[in-house]
């Protein structure tokens, strides 16, 4: 007797599984309540993400100006300019001057402008894909 044969056989013995009335269009029902659920969901992803787009795009400016003044008060600009005005200085003592320019750099101002911009970036991320879902079910 064949593998088909087989099978054949003991699924002619099974009972046939009776489904109850209306469970179709139960699951079709709700099938369209998730998706109304998911499309609220989104909406209100899409407004956090708003939210958090417009706070980081408002934000990026004084946190431009903070890195600009630490900068200005820390002595890594003038230190970074030597890269470029006396190179075969900067060759010859770079064990000296790689420590000198890392204390010079505003680590609190760079990490202030980076934290803004993953802001900014992730919510135009998340926005981006909400409203691409909340314009696709909508048609």
């Amino acid at each position: 007797m064949s593998t088909d044969q087989n099978y054949e056989k003991l699924f002619s013995h099974l009972a046939s599984v009776e489904l109850p009335s209306g469970f179709f269009v139960q699951t079709l029902q709700r099938l369209e309540s998730e998706k109304k659920r998911l499309l609220v969901r989104h909406r209100r992803i899409a407004i956090v993400s708003l939210v958090g787009l417009v706070f980081s795009a408002v934000a990026f400016i004084p946190s431009l100006k903070f890195i600009w003044s630490e900068f200005a008060a820390s002595s890594f600009m003038e230190f970074f300019s030597l890269i470029f005005s006396d190179a075969g200085m900067i060759v010859t003592y770079w064990q000296s001057f790689a420590p000198a320019l890392l204390e010079s750099l505003p680590f609190m101002g760079v990490i202030i402008l980076l934290a803004v911009v993953a802001i900014f970036l992730e919510s135009l991320r998340f926005l981006v894909r909400d409203i691409k879902f909340i314009f696709k079910f909508n048609q």
